[in-house]
């Protein structure tokens, strides 16, 4: 009995203490003719033949995400590859870059990770990820992806991570409102969005003031952060343009046109546009496929009374913001060439396709021409790649983000006068964008 206990406590030593636990219970009392405390199917599972190799993998992934990733991605992976087995760990998006700054600095944490593009640069300067150029198959693997997504996995000239899935957001408008404001289509500029809800009173759904939040309507109005190569921000986020890109903001958060109570839920701000209660709000491709399976708001529902567009900018502007997740390894990996495996068929057709249906939008270029892309709500989304933008792919991003968060929130509120901050907030970049 000691050794079998030994053999499930490897089998599970990176899952929860409490789930440890409860397994070796198990054990212990059937072990001695006693009832079992949990039931047959998890005896089972945890009692079944230790793979050759078992790689952990940490994601933020949604409850649709996890279905799909678990009960198609990992079968159909385990399938080809039946030497390794692969254990999924989700995690809270807002906890999840300290616990793994945490375990991998420990030398303990997962053998990969479906990381944030923008967290990459950091992680890399800290020497907590390891780069990938080395492995031979890489020119191969990245000879399949997006040109567009392969750049959110470099830093400093080498590649970190393989670009999993990409995603932007665009406007989502509430049909109703729209008619009722006498148009037949959408905005297409910043300048007439602005003028529609200063005609209307309809209000915008701008989920807080934050990078992710703000950037899309700062860049779509005119505003730049840094220069193309990400060296310098002062002459770029105090310029004329962009004082006057927040001043449009700041005039539209005094007169009650962007939301207040957008930051009461992400369900309730969601519900609100085909609801006829926000002209706009700004989301990524999973907002209908999760939003699709709450009770009410069906598919029928959501086409009816929503309208998907592309986010609207001012000419020779940007459109919305890039975002997205990177498969990388992690230093600390004890298993690399079965994690490398894994990273690698992530990357192919198969796996992409089959997190497509969980509204992902795939870096695979074959996996990208399926006939989903040119579904109605998924449509808008792959028109808007082109014309978006990356977050700057700098290791200092986050003491960047901070910054910009804290100092829009003061100029937005009228606590700092819009040039003062911008000046102040551009110098501090500056530094940081040196070190």
């Amino acid at each position: 009995m000691t050794k079998l206990a030994r053999t499930i406590g490897d089998r599970l030593r990176r899952r929860s203490h409490a789930a440890l636990r409860l397994a070796l219970a198990a054990v212990l009392l059937t072990g001695c003719g006693a009832e079992s405390i949990i039931d047959g199917d998890e005896v089972e599972r945890v009692m079944e033949p230790e793979a050759s190799e078992v790689i952990t993998v940490w994601h933020t992934y949604s409850d649709v995400e996890m279905k799909v990733f678990e009960d198609e991605v990992i079968p159909a992976f385990e399938a080809q590859h039946p030497d390794i087995r692969v254990e999924s760990v989700k995690h809270l998006y807002e906890y999840f870059k300290g616990s793994l700054i945490a375990e991998t600095t420990s030398g303990t944490g997962p053998d990969v990770v479906r990381m944030d593009i923008a967290w990459l640069p950091e992680f890399a300067r800290l020497g907590l990820i390891d780069p990938i150029d080395a492995y031979p198959e890489l020119p191969r693997v990245t000879k399949l992806l997006l040109g567009s997504a392969l750049e959110s996995g470099k830093y400093e000239g080498r590649y970190y991570g393989l670009p999993l899935n990409i995603n932007t957001k665009v406007a989502i408008y509430s049909r109703e409102l729209l008619r009722k404001a006498d148009l037949d289509k959408p905005p297409e500029t910043m300048d007439e969005l602005v003028a529609l809800v200063e005609r209307t009173g309809y209000q915008l759904g701008v989920n807080g003031i934050n990078t992710w939040a703000v950037l899309p309507y700062f860049v779509g109005l005119g505003g730049r952060l840094t220069n193309e190569d990400y060296t310098r921000a002062s002459g770029y986020l105090d310029s004329a343009d962009s004082i006057q890109a927040v001043h449009t903001l700041k005039r539209l958060v005094e007169s009650n046109l962007v939301s207040g109570d957008v930051l009461s839920g992400r369900l309730e701000r969601w519900q609100a546009v085909p609801d006829g209660k926000l002209l706009m709000m700004d989301e990524g491709p999973w907002y209908y496929t999760i939003l699709s399976n709450v009770e009410g708001y069906d598919d029928e529902k959501l086409r009816d009374n929503t309208v998907p567009a592309p986010f609207p900018h001012n000419p020779g502007t940007k459109g919305s913001i890039i975002g997205g997740e990177n498969l990388v390894l992690m230093e600390s990996s004890r298993n690399k060439q079965a994690a490398w495996t894994f990273m690698k068929w992530m990357a192919g057709v198969e796996a992409q396709r089959l997190m497509f249906k969980a509204g992902l939008l795939p870096t695979n270029a074959e996996a990208s021409e399926s006939e989903e892309t040119y579904s109605p709500t998924i449509r808008p989304y792959v028109e808007s790649l082109d014309a978006s933008f990356l977050r700057p792919p700098v290791a200092s991003w986050a003491k960047i983000d901070t910054a910009f968060n804290e100092m829009f929130e003061r100029m937005l509120h009228g606590r700092v006068p819009v040039e003062i901050g911008l000046e102040q907030l551009a110098k501090q970049i500056d530094e940081w964008l040196q070190e």
